[in-house]
């Protein structure tokens, strides 16, 4: 995702090229009425809940919404400050999110699932964004800023969920680097990265006991599309570990769309699972494996984003639902 600086101060991440202009624009086009979004998606172990990150105007509140009913409720008390990157702990029991009170950058929080004892891990740089646990729920993946004034500069790091034996991983200063996902095994992280002098955006594999450079660059090929300048999203291990669920954005004759695919690691073969989303993003496996939860951003005629889709793929028959969400505001 692309970092947003206003003013020389660093906002949440929120999407990535063709996405950036809707958004840099939204804040000067909504009314007090204009419908919200949501952006960024993490699935409890259970399945039956998801968490996100509600933007409405200059309010960003993470909910947490009942996958039987679609209602959705606060997670935080929060009356200030911005919210973002939702992800649940592997027990169920502590979601970690990033959150910058305006007056500094955004620091990751750690809080029991039903909002209470937050905590907020040490950092530094501009910003630390992305919490992924690992499998055995000890650790928290994000990736991190360098301090001003090198804010454009990205490495990933690691940290006790309890805040100690924070580990940088990378030393690389990547021009991007987000979305990781660690493998069932807990050996592994995917990530998507661009280097400073790379043309375009790369889906790479981490040894997480070797993490000086990437252990394998995967090579994509997305089958009867043109890719739109190489643009990859969300990476999500499946539970074999064998392969990989992403979207990747294309260009046709009737506009970009992003589109969910499953990369086989070492056959190399890619299948293309949807067909015309439009924008969309947030990608997130179920953890059985058999579903997956992902974000639309609905376009009106005159091309402007109006609100927000759940939409959710079977990945077993190839079939897309709509989740009905109600409760934000």
């Amino acid at each position: 995702m692309i970092r947003i600086l206003v003013n020389g101060v660093a906002m949440p991440e929120v999407l990535k090229l063709g996405l950036l202009l809707l958004f840099l624009v939204a804040p000067a086009t909504q009314g007090g009425d204009s419908p919200g979004r949501m952006l960024g998606l993490s699935v409890s172990p259970d399945g039956k809940f998801i968490a996100t990150t509600y933007v409405k105007g200059s309010s960003w509140r993470i909910y947490k919404i009942d996958m039987g009913t679609g209602n959705a409720t606060r997670l935080t008390n929060a009356t200030t400050g911005e919210e973002s990157s939702p992800a649940f702990s592997p027990d169920g029991k502590l979601i970690a999110y990033s959150y910058t009170a305006y007056a500094d950058y955004q620091r990751i929080v750690v809080m029991n699932v039903d909002g209470s004892n937050p905590r907020t891990l040490p950092g530094s740089g501009t910003a630390n964004l992305d919490p992924t646990f690992a499998p055995n729920g000890e650790r928290i993946y994000f990736r991190q800023a360098e301090p001003r004034p090198h804010e454009h500069r990205w490495d990933l790091f690691s940290i006790g969920t309890d805040g100690s034996n924070l580990t940088q991983l990378t030393h690389e200063g990547f021009y991007s680097v987000y979305d990781p996902s660690l493998s069932p095994d807990g050996k592994s992280m995917v990530v998507v990265l661009q280097g400073w002098n790379a043309p375009q955006q790369q889906i790479a594999i981490y040894s997480l006991d070797h993490t000086e450079k990437p252990e394998r660059i995967l090579q994509v090929h997305l089958p009867g599309k043109v890719p739109l300048n190489h643009v990859f999203e969300s990476p999500n291990y499946m539970p074999n570990g064998k392969s990989i669920l992403f979207i990747a954005a294309t260009g046709g004759k009737r506009g970009d769309d992003y589109d969910i695919y499953l990369l086989d690691v070492e056959a190399g073969a890619t299948e293309r699972l949807t067909e015309g989303n439009g924008y969309a993003g947030a990608l997130k496996l179920f953890p059985a494996g058999k579903t997956a939860a992902f974000l639309k951003w609905p376009e009106d005629r005159h091309g402007k984003t109006v609100g927000t889709d759940v939409s959710l793929l079977d990945l077993q028959t190839g079939k897309l639902r709509s989740l009905r969400v109600t409760g934000l505001n």
